[in-house]
């Protein structure tokens, strides 16, 4: 019995030691991965800056890799017309009532003087004297008006204004309805000398 107890106390003063508990046993305890309310609203708000900030440069570069220029608006001009021009007429002389028949005094209206020739149609004289009247007319620029015998109207009307009518015969009008010069058998050259002397 002694050499037993004796054995014990051998053992229990060869290992003084005191056990301790694992280190194992410390790591084991439960780690929480939650996170707390302003760390999650700074996560948030850096996420959303950084996902603008990608589709600016995605943006800036897709557009510069193009090259495709931007739309310039190209500014209108707006031209204005001129107004038409409207065609001055031609200076006509005012209608003068100058008692003549009306192919007379529509010829007055455009020349100052004019050169009647009153003739009986077929008679070879008269012919004549219508030609030579005719000619000083063109030759002088006067206005001609060339009047049948056979027209009693007409003749009436010039033997009412002029007096009594030689056949053929030449008359000498000038604006507004003045007899210048009466003529029978005559030629251009007189006829012309008279329509210079009533243009006086």
């Amino acid at each position: 019995m002694s050499h037993r107890r004796g054995a014990g106390n051998r053992a229990s003063s060869l290992c003084p030691c005191r056990f301790k508990p694992s280190a194992a046993r410390a790591d084991t305890d439960p780690v929480s991965l939650t996170l707390n309310p302003p760390t999650r609203i700074a996560a948030l708000v850096g996420a959303i800056v950084l996902a603008g900030v990608a589709a600016v440069v995605f943006l800036l570069g897709r557009g510069a890799i193009s090259g495709e220029p931007a739309a310039v608006a190209t500014p209108t001009t707006v031209t204005k017309t001129a107004p038409r021009e409207t065609p001055t007429p031609k200076a006509v002389a005012p209608r003068v009532a100058s008692g003549f028949p009306a192919k007379i005094d529509h010829a007055l209206r455009y020349s100052r003087v004019v050169v009647v020739s009153i003739s009986m149609p077929g008679a070879a004289v008269d012919a004549v004297v219508r030609r030579e009247a005719r000619a000083a007319a063109k030759a002088s620029r006067a206005g001609f008006v060339a009047i049948s015998a056979a027209n009693e109207r007409a003749v009436s009307i010039l033997v009412a204004t002029t007096g009594v009518l030689p056949s053929p015969a030449v008359v000498i009008v000038k604006r507004p309805g003045v007899v210048a010069s009466t003529f029978s058998v005559t030629d251009a050259g007189t006829i012309a000398q008279a329509v210079a002397q009533a243009r006086r």
